[in-house]
């Protein structure tokens, strides 16, 4: 008796907790049941892509997904070129753009460094449960490194913030602080022809959402890849405005968001994504070897640039092991990991700029490999690791 009294004890008692914790995280629950069928695309590859090198066989046998060019500055023949001309979603990745705008204002004197920021105009920016925890991050990081002062920041710090965490709330604010009719100058400034320009998040989500856009995401994709690109760009750029500015439309968007994200199925997201600006890893690692020659615009842009992007060096613990001198950008959202970066191995002393993509991956695969940034991983080791390097060559021969 007193042993099924125990077990009825524990059972209830287990019954309670396994309750109370499924319904505290009900919401994330049922949306991994609701993309089950997701979360097995490329399950296959998943034990043979546990190190670097299965990384690199990922690659070489799926180009759809894949785009690398890595450049030694001094020994070009030494360097990987692989689908280096397939146009790629650059995802935040695209936030180097931004960075090399405002470096060039900075450079003209038509924006000051020191200018103060409140955050709060910054978070108006935000979506409900998109990367709505990296923009807490940034926030709280910010504030422990001193940067935020009366409830602003410097537009200096809150650069150095977006290279380093990639926050969409904020890069819409610097976006829409540059405004919309900036970006065909900087384009011609930055010599590129095929990469498309940066755009606010917070549109280019919304765009997507079939909720808000009243049509299937399969429709919304087919629309807009047959639209012009500048009917594209205005119709992301009024969704963000319209967000930020038109307070019951934005409590609306808020409150549907907030039980229900976007609207769509991890499959559509990373389909639609195909929408988002696009780039090529042959002409992005064009610009970084002119950036670390000096040659973005001038000395003075490229050194601010190149500043900026820096932030490994004082925020990877070790990497100062493996680099003298070393700068990124990356990305890693549903479907997509990518990254520019450019360092100086300590071993050989060679500088490397590098240009990565894969996009539009299967879903389980893409869980896996990004749960650890692997991207990452692999981007570095590519710079100064022999024995990678000849792998991926021996890969994409």
């Amino acid at each position: 008796m007193r042993i099924a009294k125990f077990f009825g004890a524990f059972l209830i008692t287990a019954v309670i907790i396994f309750g109370f914790v499924l319904g505290w995280n009900w919401k994330s629950f049922s949306v991994f049941i609701d993309n089950r069928e997701a979360l097995i695309e490329g399950n296959e590859w998943i034990i043979k892509t546990s190190s670097l090198r299965g990384l690199s066989e990922f690659m070489g046998e799926n180009p759809q997904y894949t785009s690398v060019v890595s450049i030694v500055t001094d020994h070009p023949d030494s360097s990987i070129h692989y689908n280096e001309y397939e146009p790629r979603v650059m995802g935040t990745s695209a936030n180097i753009l931004l960075l090399a705008a405002y470096s060039i204002q900075f450079d003209l004197g038509e924006l000051s460094p020191n200018t103060n920021i409140p955050w709060s105009d910054i978070s108006i920016y935000q979506l409900p449960d998109v990367d709505e925890s990296v923009h807490r991050g940034s926030f709280r990081t910010a504030t422990n490194r001193g940067w935020i002062s009366d409830g602003s920041i410097s537009l200096h710090n809150a650069l150095r913030l977006l290279a380093e965490y990639n926050d969409l709330a904020l890069a819409d604010y610097l976006w829409w602080n540059l405004g919309p009719d900036i970006w065909s100058r900087v384009k011609d400034d930055l010599q590129l022809n095929l990469t498309e320009m940066p755009l606010p998040f917070s549109g280019l989500y919304l765009a997507i959402s079939p909720e808000f856009q009243n049509q299937p995401v399969d429709q919304i994709i087919e629309t807009w890849e047959m639209a012009e690109s500048s009917d594209w760009r205005e119709h992301v750029t009024a969704l963000s405005g319209n967000f930020a500015e038109i307070s019951e439309h934005r409590d609306a968007i808020i409150s549907y968001m907030t039980r229900n994200r976007l609207g769509n199925s991890f499959i559509e997201e990373r389909n639609a994504m195909i929408l988002f600006p696009k780039t090529t890893a042959a002409e992005l690692a064009g610009m970084l070897l002119r950036l670390v020659n000096g040659e973005v615009v001038n000395e003075n842009v490229s050194r601010q640039l190149m500043d900026y992007l820096r932030w490994p060096m004082d925020r990877q613990t070790g990497i100062e092991m493996d680099f003298t001198d070393y700068g990124a950008i990356y990305d890693n959202r549903m479907g997509l990991m990518n990254g520019f970066d450019f360092g100086t191995s300590a071993y050989t002393g060679d500088t490397t700029v590098q240009a990565f993509f894969l996009d539009q991956l299967p879903i389980g695969f893409w869980f896996h490999a990004s749960g650890g940034h692997m991207h990452q991983d692999f981007m570095q080791r590519l710079i100064y690791d022999p024995a990678l390097i000849t792998q991926m060559k021996r890969v994409i021969q």
